[in-house]
């Protein structure tokens, strides 16, 4: 009898394994899907110039390392956030860093699940859950994985905060005006933050203004910080002005800013941060001036030159002048860069205070039509960029008065898809700010022309608040065609049937298609078969294929009339899927065979119809073949990244092995799809996947071998 070893010293081996007695034929290991993440860095850009604050890094650093989460207390405009972002990006972290601003804007506090919406498409999550309690636990496991530092700055909600907390292990702080009892429980360690001392406060002006002062000059250097009350950005407000003007000094500021009569505001903090923003503004000429209280006007959303051309009426060099005159003031924060060159927006104290000018000096109409000047230029934009990066047929045209105003700050397929991903920050308080101000219009062609982001992102609350919003204003809205109501409903429709409310997404899909029945335009048709097309994918995935047949061959028949040669292919696929699942294995092939010679050009499109292929082959009795296909679709999916399509083909070439009696196979493949699932965040997939496994298990407990 022979006996063989395996030894392995000296280290560890990782990937793929195969252990077994004996191979025949060749083995073909499926890799799992490329990591499409890259390594958040979301913290605020670090302070060129910081002081002290010695003794404050040392607590928050030894917090962290304890395993404690701290929370630095203090007014705005302290430092909290830039003490805190110090610290995190003091330690190297391989998961990077998450960050969010907690503090309401415009009158609406941030929730819970946006924020983590946005950390998990950061992390690589395919997609967002629907509810708060899956994607916290996709939260909890990501975090655990990649382990990022974590900032939530300005928070006013313990409850909020504790909604976000990531895994154990990951570096978290968090800055707050006043302490926040609800965290103890969770292992918090608070740290109030004063003013900084005298003398640290005058270095810290001295360096920003660029300046050698003179031992004359120290005595207006004590009262210009004492009336700034040694906080950091009022400190940052008065350096500004020195800098830029060198006849001014610092006892001539320091009076400026001093209040001859007792001040309208209650708190000193308040006080002296207002007073270096009315002194700031006041220093400005008159466009940059305008400038700053049209960023007030607009929702607090990270801007570019080309946004900000369009609220001033200006062109983006313009308005990129204004910005960049704005940031030597240290008025304005870059907030990263985008497709167009870089992001800027106003602190938060400086957005109230310029909302507030733009209001008291330009009047509420002007701050009206300037946001109105904002969106329209965006919805435009969205709606020029949308019928270039998407493969949907659209079944209204964009608005011809939009697209004329101002141009586009992007050229080409590549450049719309790139300037669309851009937009995802912008798209809640945009269109919530056209909600607020009943422009019924721009919601709702601003929500279908971010239909690619949207369909891309898988953001599920955004995807159905955003189009909940735009049906309640189209139907608002009484110059709204018909066809608007239809599209609306359907995307709407569409991320139910994803979110498995099927009963809700066919009652608005019913209503969708009796609009189209009853409506003379040209593009009925089309509007019909689209909605056709939808109701019979929604019945098939509630799991009844035999209503789902009758719509989907009328929608086959409407969109080979009207020659819709795409549209044709993507019904074809999901009738192949309902014949198949009838036992009608021949007539379901031959509609995948057409469907990917039609979709050859599509990677994505033609995977799933391989994809399909192979699971018609697997419940026809041919498992071996239909392994063989859905392997071969199952590496188009991982090439494409597309997690969810992975696991799915996992699932199903466990089942081929199944089949094949295979058990040991299939338990493998179906613990790799439970996997990919979890991390996809895909409740109802985990459930059916852990079911499987269950019943190959068995009673004992023991996976096959």
């Amino acid at each position: 009898m022979n006996t063989t070893t395996n030894t392995i010293t000296g280290g560890s081996v990782g990937g793929p394994v195969v252990q077994a007695r004996s191979i025949h034929g060749g083995v073909h290991i499926h890799p799992g899907p490329a990591q499409r993440w890259q390594r958040p860095a979301q913290l605020p850009r670090p302070a060129t110039v910081f002081v002290d604050r010695t003794a404050e890094q040392a607590t928050v650093t030894a917090t962290l390392a304890a395993g404690r989460i701290a929370v630095l207390v203090g007014p705005d405009g302290i430092g909290r956030t830039a003490l805190a972002a110090r610290v995190l990006r003091a330690h190297d972290e391989p998961g990077g860093y998450l960050a969010a601003d907690l503090r309401p804007a415009a009158g609406r506090a941030p929730v819970a699940l946006e924020v983590l919406g946005g950390w998990l498409r950061a992390l690589g999550a395919p997609q967002v859950p629907e509810r708060l309690d899956e994607a916290q636990g996709l939260w909890r496991t990501l975090s655990a994985a990649r382990r990022p530092a974590v900032l939530l700055a300005g928070a006013l909600d313990d409850t909020l905060v504790g909604d976000l907390l990531p895994a154990a292990g990951c570096r978290t702080v968090v800055t707050a005006p006043a302490p926040l009892s609800g965290l103890v429980p969770h292992g918090a360690v608070h740290l109030d933050l004063g003013p900084l001392p005298a003398g640290d406060a005058g270095d810290l002006l001295a360096a920003l203004a660029c300046r050698e002062l003179e031992r004359g000059d120290w005595p207006g250097v004590e009262r210009l910080v004492e009336v700034c009350a040694g906080l950091p950005i009022a400190i940052g407000l008065a350096a500004a002005q020195l800098q830029l003007d060198p006849d001014l000094t610092p006892a001539h500021l320091a009076h400026t800013l001093t209040p001859s009569t007792a001040a309208s505001r209650s708190h000193p903090v308040e006080k002296a941060v207002h007073r270096a923003l009315d002194q700031a503004h006041a220093r400005l000429d008159d466009t940059h001036a305008a400038a700053y209280r049209v960023l007030g006007a607009l929702p607090p959303v990270p801007v570019d030159a080309f946004l900000l051309a369009a609220a001033t009426g200006t062109d983006p060099a313009t308005a990129a002048a204004h910005l960049a005159a704005l940031e030597r003031r240290h008025l304005t924060a870059t907030a990263g860069e985008g497709p167009t060159g870089p992001r800027h927006r106003l602190p938060g104290p400086g957005h109230d205070h310029a909302a507030a000018l733009a209001t008291a000096l330009d009047g509420p109409r002007a701050a009206t039509d300037t946001v109105l000047r904002a969106l329209s230029w965006w919805v435009g934009a969205a709606e020029t960029a949308g019928a270039l990066a998407s493969a949907r047929r659209p079944l209204l045209a964009p608005d011809a008065a939009l697209a004329t105003i101002g141009h586009p700050p992007f050229t080409g397929a590549a450049g719309a898809r790139t300037w669309l991903d851009a937009q995802e920050p912008l798209v809640r308080p945009l269109v919530d700010a056209a909600a607020r101000a009943s422009h019924h219009t721009l919601v709702w062609r601003a929500a279908l022309a971010l239909w690619p982001l949207v369909l891309a992102g898988r953001d599920y609350p955004l995807w159905l608040w955003l189009y909940r919003l735009a049906l309640d204003a189209v139907r608002q809205d009484p110059d709204a065609p018909p066809a608007a109501l239809r599209q609306t409903l359907n995307s709407l429709a569409i991320g139910l049937r994803a979110t498995g409310h099927h009963d809700e997404a066919l009652d608005l899909l019913h209503v969708a298609l009796a609009s189209a029945d009853t409506d003379p335009a040209d593009d009925a048709a089309l509007s019909r078969a689209q909605h056709l097309h939808d109701i019979g994918a929604t019945r098939h995935d509630a799991g009844h294929p035999e209503s789902a047949r009758a719509p989907l061959e009328e929608a086959l028949r409407l969109r080979r009339e009207l020659g819709y040669v795409r549209g044709v292919a993507l019904t074809e696929i999901v009738l192949a899927g309902v014949l198949a699942d009838l036992g009608e294995t021949r007539p379901a092939l031959a509609l995948l065979r057409r469907a990917r010679q039609a979709l050859a050009g599509e990677s994505l499109e033609a995977m799933r119809a391989l994809a399909w292929t192979g699971r018609v082959l697997a419940g026809a009795g041919h498992p071996v073949l239909a392994g063989r296909v859905l392997g071969a679709a199952q590496d188009a999916a991982e090439a494409l990244g597309n997690v969810l399509w992975s696991a799915r083909l996992r699932e199903w070439r466990a089942l081929a092995c199944e089949a094949a009696g295979r058990p040991a196979a299939a338990y493998q493949l179906f613990a790799a799809s439970l996997e990919a699932y979890t991390a996809a965040a895909s409740s109802s997939d985990v459930r059916r996947l852990a079911r499987h496994l269950e019943r190959l298990t068995g009673p004992a407990g023991r996976s096959p071998t």
